[in-house]
């Protein structure tokens, strides 16, 4: 997904599907901003937001904040469990990106998004997988 207008720190709208290995479950319209999972339980979220400059990133679910990345200076903070390292640069630009991968218990019918705020014309990604 390239994220225009990404200063802003709004939803990210997604329009592009991967896989989807149960619809039933993983409600997605194009251009969206949220991913519904029907189903009560423990899931697996993974996101990656790529540009020349690390972003703040948010999961949200139903519209309020549960994990952040959030890029300090020399290092991003994840959640509360750490830091990570800057190791320089590279010569291909930033290859890494900003990355999350955690684990949620969502209620019901949970509506699932990400906030974005950083450079235009960025790329990311939100997966999710039932436990």
């Amino acid at each position: 997904k390239s994220i225009p207008g990404g200063r802003s720190g709004g939803a990210v709208p997604w329009n592009v599907q991967t896989v989807n290995t149960n619809p039933a479950n993983f409600l997605w319209e194009r251009d969206r901003s949220s991913v519904t999972c029907v189903a009560p339980g423990l899931y697996e979220v993974s996101f990656g937001f790529f540009s020349r400059k690390k972003p703040t990133v948010q999961l949200l679910v139903n519209g309020e904040p549960v994990l952040s990345a959030v890029n300090s200076a020399s290092y991003a903070v994840h959640h509360s469990s750490g830091r990570l390292a800057a190791v320089g640069p590279h010569s291909a630009g930033n290859v890494t990106g900003l990355t999350l991968f955690d684990f949620v218990a969502l209620p019901p019918n949970a509506k699932v998004a990400c906030t974005y705020q950083g450079e235009d014309g960025a790329e990311g990604f939100l997966g999710l997988r039932k436990m």
